[in-house]
């Protein structure tokens, strides 16, 4: 399996031909507890099984559950709490599927662990959380039905992973300055949406289709600015739908499926002001649908443009643009 790294390293590849030629939360809601302002220090919480979550003085396991007890209507909760991430996890939990909610926590970190980092996890979710200067800030790995809502990721180098993790939300998030990418997903059927993402070093959101994964994912109305190398990219990703985003003054492309992207729908987003293609559909990706998207003020008109397919079998339709290649885009 290629490493994120090395998917990263062909996107840059990518960005700079661009450049030169991108009902979980309802149930919670009412059982959010009062929290501090002022979170307390806490040691490093280190979860491994659904024993180990217990209340402060327990003399055991975690000691960081403030209430619940971990049924779907009385998720286990963890919050109020400051934690240092700067020699392992600020927060690791593996190993299990009982109800959790992690809210109103701050970690601090020194690029080398993850803020929040889960492993074969169900049914958890990380909310009104401050997380920076980690390596990611918040990590899934083989995760399924976890919440990501309403947090601020600042300067980590990625601010939220996916990785092989199906049927998650991310959703109303800021991410600003990653120094990677700011959403990376490796996995299918998640929900990416309203998200914003912003001033990063490299990408704003990436879907990466290795080992089959990286379909069937929505990203949806989220705000990706000013990012260095690309706003959104799929990469060997399939039958995603990228709707109603609003992708602007990033260096590279807007919005760019790459090397075998099939059968996406871009449909309905607003790519303006990038510094290269507006939509650009590369070599080997075909199949794929760019619809009603608002796209101009990109590239330089002559290498690089509003609407750039390099591709074959295509469907570009009723899409508002200035400049195009080729001219048989519609």
């Amino acid at each position: 399996m290629k490493t994120r790294r090395g998917a990263l390293i062909f996107l840059a590849l990518a960005a700079a031909a661009s450049l030169l030629v991108a009902n979980y939360v309802l149930y919670l809601h009412p059982q959010r507890p009062m929290t501090s302002n002022t979170p307390a220090s806490h040691p490093r919480i280190l979860i491994g099984d659904a024993a180990e979550f217990t209340v402060p003085g327990a003399g055991t396991g975690c000691e960081c559950v403030t209430r619940g007890s971990g049924s779907f209507s009385d998720p286990f909760i963890i919050s109020g709490w400051r934690l240092n991430a700067s020699d392992g996890e600020g927060i690791s939990i593996a190993w299990t599927t009982v109800h959790f909610l992690i809210e109103n926590v701050v970690v601090n970190g020194s690029s080398q662990y993850s803020g929040v980092l889960l492993r074969w996890v169900q049914n958890g979710a990380i909310m009104d959380s401050s997380i920076s200067g980690a390596l990611d800030g918040i990590s899934l790995y083989s995760c399924s039905s976890v919440l990501i809502a309403n947090n601020t990721l600042v300067h980590n180098d990625f601010g939220i992973v996916l990785e092989g993790s199906n049927n998650n939300t991310v959703t109303e998030n800021t991410l600003d300055g990653s120094r990677q990418v700011g959403i990376f997903v490796r996995g299918s059927n998640n929900t990416v949406d309203a998200n914003l993402v912003l001033n990063g070093s490299f990408g704003g959101i990436n879907v990466d289709g290795t080992a089959l994964f990286g379909s069937s994912n929505t990203i949806t109305k989220n705000v990706v600015k000013a990012n260095s190398a690309y706003g959104i990219a799929l990469w060997r990703a399939r039958n995603n739908v990228m709707s109603g985003n609003v992708v602007s003054e990033n260096g590279g492309a807007g919005i760019m499926l790459v090397d075998s992207s099939a059968g996406n729908l871009v449909d309905n987003n607003r790519v303006v002001n990038n510094g290269g293609d507006g939509v650009l559909i590369a070599q080997q990706s075909s199949g794929n649908t760019a619809a009603r998207n608002n796209v101009t003020g990109n590239g330089n008109g002559a290498t690089t443009f509003d609407l750039h397919d390099e591709s074959s079998d295509n469907l570009w339709l009723g899409n508002t643009f200035i400049t195009r290649s080729p001219d048989t885009i519609s």
